[in-house]
């Protein structure tokens, strides 16, 4: 009875946090160059497809820099944002990405420092949130091929493999 209630439970949040996620606008203001990677409480953020620069190509290793831009709501009312309201940006930062494409391994790290960070393929927000989706964004903009959602990965509490972006994820890379 507990592993029910407990599945009850974690589809809830799975389908509400979706649910509040999908609502935010695919593009920000309009621009098809700024692509929603992630949203949370209030504030969206996005990939600047105009500011990639891929940094290392040396295949199965590659290092990719992209502008994330988070935004809110330009009328100061979340409800509006996520309603498809207008955005407003409030702050602008650069991320670098490591590959592994034989480990499918992907990696976070400062602007001009190689000190990355694992971003596991399945993990909670904290550990995934804005650089996981930015990351796969990235490599699908200059690559047009999916990292980590090109394969299905074994999910502990479905018990059963899942795939970390569907397709819809990716149908907003233009």
């Amino acid at each position: 009875m507990k592993q029910f209630f407990a599945l009850v439970v974690g589809l809830c949040v799975f389908i509400l946090s979706g649910a509040a996620f999908a609502n935010y606008p695919t593009y920000l203001n309009g621009d098809r160059n700024l692509i929603l990677c992630d949203g949370h409480m209030g504030t969206a953020w996005y990939v600047d497809r105009t500011s990639l620069v891929v940094q290392k190509y040396e295949p199965p290793q590659y290092i990719i820099a992209v502008n994330v831009v988070a935004a809110d709501s330009a009328v100061g009312d979340e409800r509006d944002f996520y309603s498809g309201g207008k955005g407003r940006i409030k702050e602008v930062r650069t991320m670098r990405f490591f590959y592994n494409w034989d480990l499918r391994k992907m990696y976070v790290g400062k602007v001009g420092v190689d000190d990355w960070r694992f971003i596991p393929p399945t993990g909670s927000w904290a550990e995934t949130g804005i650089s996981m989706p930015a990351g796969e964004i990235a490599f699908a903009l200059a690559y047009n091929m999916r990292f980590y959602g090109s394969m299905p990965f074994y999910d502990k509490f479905l018990k059963r493999e899942v795939m970390v972006f569907n397709d819809d994820f990716y149908a907003r890379i233009p």
